[in-house]
């Protein structure tokens, strides 16, 4: 069977909150720009599935909903395939966080979540979600955090010139930069083991 990870980072930056919204409330509902909404269009010819599935974020369904439109199919959302959770940042902030994450993959924050939380969530999540559906071909829009953290245990873990986290999977680097603004992954599974994993590529 075959898995794609889809994350759209192309979200609207120049929101203003007048109202006491948690850091968490405005991840989750942050919607997507006019250039993610482009792009979620342009991802339907990528990916091959007829089931989709997304995290609960605002710029997760938004990306799903054209496809499942293609497709003529639902979007299931889960909220265990959601991003990793931040937690009382408190002075800091999520760069520091992302930076020491990186580097220790239980370090957390205060009601936050660590890779190796983030892993052990989304392999249930995900197992269930496979089995469900019969080892069925199945798209997962979800957030990058997540994917890297799902990720952890089955590719080859490094840093980049830029000592940034890098995965590859059989010397193809497959994650290489936590900035990336689009991220589509393709895992091919054989009884329940990775026997391929790749980058898809959108045009620029």
């Amino acid at each position: 069977m075959v898995l794609y990870l889809v994350s759209n980072n192309l979200v609207i930056d120049n929101i203003v909150y007048e109202t006491d919204e948690t850091l968490e409330n405005k991840r989750v509902n942050r919607p997507l720009s006019i250039e993610g909404e482009k792009v979620a269009v342009k991802l339907v010819k990528k990916i091959n599935a007829n089931i989709v599935y997304s995290s609960s974020y605002a710029s997760s369904v938004a990306s799903a909903k054209y496809f499942a439109a293609v497709k003529k199919c639902d979007v299931v959302i889960n909220s265990f395939l959601n991003d990793l959770r931040v937690g009382d940042l408190g002075r800091r902030n999520i760069q520091m966080l992302r930076f020491m994450q990186e580097r220790d993959f239980n370090f957390k924050f205060n009601r936050g979540e660590s890779l190796l939380d983030v892993n052990k969530r989304m392999n249930v999540a995900i197992d269930r979600i496979i089995k469900k559906n019969g080892n069925k071909d199945l798209v997962i829009f979800t957030q990058k955090s997540a994917i890297i953290g799902y990720l952890l245990d089955k590719l080859e873990k490094g840093y980049n010139l830029d000592d940034r986290l890098m995965l590859s999977f059989n010397d193809k680097v497959i994650i290489d930069d936590a900035n990336e603004d689009v991220n589509i992954i393709k895992i091919c599974f054989d009884k329940g083991k990775v026997v391929d994993c790749s980058v898809i590529e959108m045009e620029k």
